[in-house]
């Protein structure tokens, strides 16, 4: 059982690897049984991640799980007969905008977003009627950037933390269903 990629790939990817499949074979268990066991341990464990990303990552970063939420994205595993089956979670790294997080309003020579506090941050309204945060790059006048907050390296430590646990999450559900899967073929 393997998971690969992270925060620099943009997602993780869960798979059970052939010497894993091929012990299930000396079993009693058909092929359709094992596939069905490698599917529904992918997509348990590709949800589990989900979940326990959106659980510890508002309280790393300091942005609510609402905003969080659209950014994770779980593709499920198909019990097909391809030799490798794989779950993805997407996570969705680039910078969020600030006004994604609730609004602190002017405060002294900046502007505050949720946590985060933007020096010589000001709210301006656009033409297209949408509201962000900008804040002067020079003494000018213009130019103004829009601000946003980096999420990549908080992203990068929880993901970190949660790949040994995820694999010893993804072989605890694969014991589980295969012994449900012995279970029914012996009835």
């Amino acid at each position: 059982m393997a998971i690969t990629g992270g925060v620099d790939t943009g997602f993780l990817s869960l798979t059970v690897e052939q010497d894993d499949i091929e012990r299930l074979v000396q079993t009693v268990l058909s092929p359709a049984a094992i596939k069905r066991v490698q599917s529904r341990a992918i997509n348990e464990t590709t949800a589990w991640v989900k979940s326990r990303l959106l659980r510890e990552l508002p309280s790393a970063t300091g942005i609510p799980r609402k905003v969080l939420a659209r950014r994770i994205k779980q593709r499920k595993a198909q019990a097909s007969l391809a030799d490798v089956i794989s779950g993805k979670v997407w996570l969705g790294i680039n910078p969020i905008d600030a006004m994604a997080l609730n609004d602190g309003g002017a405060v002294n020579s900046g502007y505050m977003a949720g946590d985060y506090y933007f020096e010589g941050g000001f709210k301006a309204n656009m033409r297209s009627g949408a509201t962000a945060i900008f804040a002067r790059t020079s003494r000018a006048r213009l130019p103004i950037k829009r601000q946003n907050i980096k999420i990549d390296s908080p992203f990068n430590e929880v993901v970190r933390r949660l790949i040994p646990q995820a694999e010893r999450e993804l072989a605890r559900r694969t014991q589980r269903l295969v012994s449900y899967e012995l279970e029914r073929a012996t009835r």
